[in-house]
């Protein structure tokens, strides 16, 4: 098992970057990425279940650290300070806002918010941001992750509002990014967006449609703001991928009575999780 010594990473360095955590909430999050480590290595500590080992000649440690803003920042600061790593990468499963996103279908989000919090306040500690920013390396990797697997982009809340053409959360699907038409109800699609991250299981139809008011939130889940957070103030690149497990609006009771969805959306994200190490490999 790699043990590191934590530095102060500014920015990600292709050529330095060795060891990358990938954070779940749920085991079932965890169970694709786990079962693709070479050496694979378990430990137990701090409440937290991890597995390490190597996948596409990197150290990797994949962590189930638990639901909820104040797990995955203590899952974090664990993995930072446990591991050193020069990335760290959520994965897991979340609900859609975004009409272009159905089940199945990826979002990278390129913009971590907390739904409920007083986010000016929270910003006059470090790392003094109201929202948490993916790395930007990172993003445009995953996004070549996601398109290398056969991913289709489609458009985000914010591409639609700032062209006029939002049209509510049961909108029938815009056409995809790239040329290729309207979708058929076979592609796969992907959504660099932003995610809205809340302790509540939110299906109020007047809070959702708020949350795309506030900050063109693309879909919902509750851990990714928190760990961008601790990331930011640790200084270390952060990354958020989502498969798509249900709509937001639907009861948390209905999504537990859909397993093979929330499977396959887990899957989802591992896989371009996976694929984001693979290119991240600075020996190719």
């Amino acid at each position: 098992m790699f043990v590191g010594h934590v530095g102060d990473h500014r920015t990600m360095d292709r050529k330095q970057i060795s060891t990358v955590t990938i954070q779940c909430a749920l085991d079932r999050e965890a169970a694709p990425i786990r079962a693709a480590l070479e050496g694979r290595q378990e430990l137990a500590l701090l409440g937290n279940h991890v597995w390490t080992g190597t996948y596409a000649g990197m150290n990797l440690a994949v962590c189930v650290g638990g639901m909820g803003v104040a797990n995955s920042a203590s899952c974090a600061q664990f993995l930072i300070d446990r591991f050193n790593p020069q990335a760290v990468i959520f994965s897991g499963i979340a609900g859609s806002i975004n009409p272009n996103l159905a089940i199945g279908d990826l979002l990278i989000g390129a913009e971590q918010h907390y739904a409920e919090t007083n986010t000016a306040i929270i910003a006059e500690c470090p790392p003094y941001l109201e929202y948490f920013p993916a790395d930007s390396d990172l993003l445009q990797t995953a996004t070549s992750a996601a398109e290398a697997l056969g991913y289709q982009r489609a458009e985000s809340v914010g591409d639609l509002v700032a062209s006029g053409r939002w049209r509510g959360r049961d909108a029938r699907p815009a056409p995809v990014v790239e040329p290729g038409g309207e979708r058929s109800g076979q592609e796969t699609h992907f959504v660099v967006g932003n995610i809205s991250t809340s302790d509540r299981f939110n299906t109020a139809p007047e809070v959702l449609d708020e949350l795309v008011t506030r900050f063109r939130a693309d879909g919902e889940a509750m851990e990714e703001a928190s760990a961008a957070q601790i990331c930011g103030k640790c200084a270390v690149p952060f990354l958020c991928v989502r498969g798509i497990s249900n709509p937001c609006g639907q009861a948390y009771d209905d999504l537990n009575s859909h397993e093979a969805d929330m499977d396959r959306a887990a899957d989802a994200a591992a896989r371009v999780a996976l694929k984001t190490v693979s290119l991240l490999n600075p020996q190719g």
